[in-house]
């Protein structure tokens, strides 16, 4: 998969979170290849009128089974061994 349709793909797969106001990939600086991880700056205050659903730590790619893992200040405790919530593997 190519640069833009990875970034359409993390605009499209954070829409019902909240407002995106940027998004990047992590890409080695001398031959520019993706490095599988990313950011997004999101706004997920709900405006007026506006539903969003709540973060999740998967969030599922394009609305496919397949999906990517999301980090975010003061999210739940998860495990960084099985991904799962609740608990935190040492």
């Amino acid at each position: 998969m190519d640069i833009p349709d990875l970034l359409h793909g993390m605009r499209q797969s954070l829409q019902p979170f909240g407002r995106i106001l940027d998004v990047g990939l992590c890409r080695e600086p001398k031959t520019q290849s993706y490095m599988g991880t990313g950011y997004a700056i999101m706004d997920i205050d709900p405006q007026q009128g506006q539903d969003i659903d709540p973060l999740t730590h998967l969030i599922p790619w394009m609305n496919t089974s397949d999906g990517f893992h999301a980090m975010w200040n003061d999210m739940p405790t998860w495990c960084r061994y099985c991904h799962e919530h609740g608990h935190d593997r040492n």
